[in-house]
Formats: structure tokens, C-alpha cells, sequence
């Protein structure tokens, strides 16, 4: 059963959904990260196909059941939430996944604790974080009503591009790397030879038709992808205990 669940970091309360609070010997947890200001909700059918596996999906601060306070949307805020989530819900190893923007944040929450992620899947983005340009918030408040006024402006306002292409150095566990092979893929074949470059163990699995959303149009295909990758984690998991 997925239920709601939440991390206080600073005083502001982090939504997140777990599928349970068991975690198995045989199949390592997933935490999921999402992109821009999304909630876990995006995630919720992938953690039903996803079960048995204990599965968590992160609300960032400002979206769905989260608290949408003033400040707190850098980079460096947007890592540390995910690390009080991490904290407040997960003992041991555990995988990582991350979508869009979501990937600088799960890049740095890797970087930060080598020695408890896993596995980690990258979907569709370099390692940058960018400056979010006004006409970002302007195209998010137009077409959505749920997301708090305060929360886009200072998700932009707080934005500055960061490069972590360096830190790749520092995750040590496999990574798989996934981008849209069609047009309005946001990762390019330039920076998917970075991520070969940088990172010591890496498998770049590219989505022919895809763009940007790299379930689209063949979702079957990215989902065996991902299931693939978490199941020789946890084979690798099996031999070492």
C-alpha cells in the first residue's frame, strides 16, 4: 500500500510516498526524484508496476502536499531536502533515480553519500543545474493552478547554474543514463560522452523515438530498461551479503 509520509527539515514539512517500510534482503529500495517543482504522484503508477520493491517519490518544497515557504529552492536546499527524506525514511542502501532537473539533485545527493547509494538512473539531463530564466515561471503559472506564486518565482529566483560534471568522480556505484534519442531530448550525445568520460562505471541506454519524456513512445522498453538495471543491483546486493 502506498502512503503519504513526510520529513521535517528547518521547520518545513517534505512530502514524500513510500510503499512500504519493510525494506527486503533480496531487492534493494528505490528513491525517486523528480524534476522542476513535481510531486511524487508522478511517479505513483511506476511504484505499483515497481512492488515488491519498497519505492519512495519525493514532493519537492512548493509542490503537491510539501510546504511552500519563502526561501529554501537552490540547488543546495533542493539536495538537502532530498537528503532529509532519505534520512527520515531509508536504513540502508538503496538506489536512486532522478528525472530532468531532479538529475544535478540526485548527482549531488550521491556525491554526498557514495557509501549508500546503489544505483543510480539519470534520465534526460546533463550534469548542470541551470539559471532558470523568468519565462520559465511565467510558462508554470499559466498552465498550472496548484502550485503556490511564491514557490515558481523562487525556484527562479534562487536558480544559478551550477556545473557538476566534477562530482561525477565521487559516485562510485553503477549508473545508468538515459536520453531521448528524437527531438526535445535535453541530454546530447556530446554530454552523454561526459558521463562515459567522468563516471567509472556507466551504461548509456539511448530511447530511439523518444524525446524528453523517454517513455514516450515506447514505455514497455523503458520500463524493462530500468527494471533490468535494479535487478543486477540486486544481484550484486545477494553477493556480497
Amino acid at each position: 500500500m502506498i502512503r503519504d509520509a513526510w520529513a521535517l527539515r528547518s521547520g518545513v514539512r517534505l512530502h514524500y510516498l513510500d510503499s512500504g517500510e519493510r525494506e527486503e534482503v533480496d531487492r534493494i529500495p528505490l528513491m525517486y526524484i523528480p524534476g522542476a517543482l513535481e510531486s511524487a504522484e508522478n511517479f505513483r503508477s511506476e511504484m505499483e508496476k515497481l512492488a515488491p520493491r519498497r519505492t519512495l517519490a519525493i514532493s519537492w518544497r512548493g509542490a503537491s502536499k510539501s510546504d511552500a515557504p519563502e526561501t529554501g529552492y537552490s540547488l543546495e536546499d533542493q539536495v538537502a531536502d532530498a537528503e532529509a527524506v532519505m534520512e527520515a525514511a531509508l536504513k540502508g542502501r538503496f538506489c536512486l533515480m532522478a528525472y530532468s532537473t531532479g538529475v544535478p539533485r540526485a548527482i549531488g545527493l550521491a556525491a554526498r553519500h557514495p557509501r549508500r547509494v546503489a544505483g543510480l538512473i539519470l534520465i534526460d539531463y546533463p550534469a548542470r543545474y541551470p539559471a532558470i530564466p523568468e519565462s520559465w515561471a511565467e510558462r508554470v503559472l499559466s498552465s498550472s493552478q496548484k502550485i503556490p506564486e511564491r514557490a515558481v518565482w523562487a525556484v527562479q529566483r534562487e536558480s544559478r547554474e551550477v556545473l557538476l560534471w566534477d562530482r561525477l568522480r565521487e559516485i562510485r556505484c553503477p549508473v545508468l543514463v538515459l536520453r531521448g534519442g528524437g527531438e526535445g531530448s535535453l541530454l546530447k550525445e556530446a554530454d552523454a560522452a561526459l558521463f562515459r568520460e567522468r563516471l567509472s562505471r556507466v551504461e548509456i541506454a539511448v530511447m530511439p523515438e523518444a524525446g524528453h519524456d523517454v517513455w514516450n513512445p515506447d514505455y514497455d522498453r523503458f520500463f524493462r530498461t530500468v527494471v533490468s538495471f535494479l535487478e543486477e543491483r540486486d544481484r550484486e546486493a545477494r553477493k556480497t551479503v
